[in-house]
């Protein structure tokens, strides 16, 4: 059950994302121009405020849903992507059939549990992804000291004390554990992307970005 605070979340302004992230834009690019096919399935759990659907639109993706456990978040996707599919749900347990989707995007999803936790949200993942179909997603890196804020809960997991998701869980990941995690896809290939805050260098926002293949 998605908790107050993310419903807080989506209704500040700065949640309403309108433009995507770029290295989504290439794993995306590339993922699509390798199948050489309008028929592509999609699902963006954990879509936020609908950014990377209305990339999927751009794209020419017509059978793309967007998933998010947070109401407000889809109210949001309702605004920009009206013709769009959406659906609450836990990434936990996904209300979808076995090998249906080609492409699941998970960008700055996953993260924000426990480490016992991502297993199941890969695994309900892998279930859904058609043979040769993929994952592009994002975990928050071990190097990240931004969001590493709050209390440590041991094991590089943190209940983050930041202003608007005070008392969110979130996990960060070694490259070890990134390879460990996803050992039962087909391949997985990961990057590195990070960034200073303006005005403060000394805090690092670093996230794994990865595509993974079933």
């Amino acid at each position: 059950m998605i908790q107050p605070r993310w419903e807080r979340h989506y209704h500040k302004d700065k949640s309403d994302l309108a433009f995507p992230d770029e290295n989504l834009v290439r794993l995306l690019k590339c993922e699509i121009s390798r199948r050489n096919t309008d028929k592509i399935t999609a699902i963006d759990v954990g879509c936020g405020g609908g950014r990377h659907l209305s990339l999927c639109g751009d794209f020419g993706l017509s059978d793309i849903i967007g998933a998010d456990a947070s109401l407000q978040a889809l109210m949001l996707c309702r605004r920009h992507m009206p013709e769009t599919p959406l659906v609450q749900m836990d990434i936990n347990k996904i209300p979808l059939k076995d090998a249906t989707k080609d492409i699941v995007i998970a960008w700055g999803s996953l993260h924000y549990d426990t480490k016992e936790a991502l297993p199941v949200m890969l695994g309900e993942i892998y279930r859904i992804l058609r043979p040769g179909g993929c994952l592009l997603a994002t975990v928050r890196s071990d190097r990240d000291t931004y969001l590493k804020s709050g209390k440590n809960l041991g094991n590089n997991v943190w209940q983050t004390d930041l202003d608007d998701i005070n008392g969110s869980i979130a996990a960060f990941y070694g490259e070890d554990e990134l390879v460990k995690f996803f050992s039962s896809y087909k391949s997985l290939e990961f990057g590195l992307m990070e960034r200073t805050l303006l005005g403060d260098r000394s805090k690092i926002i670093s996230h794994w970005f990865l595509c993974a293949k079933k």
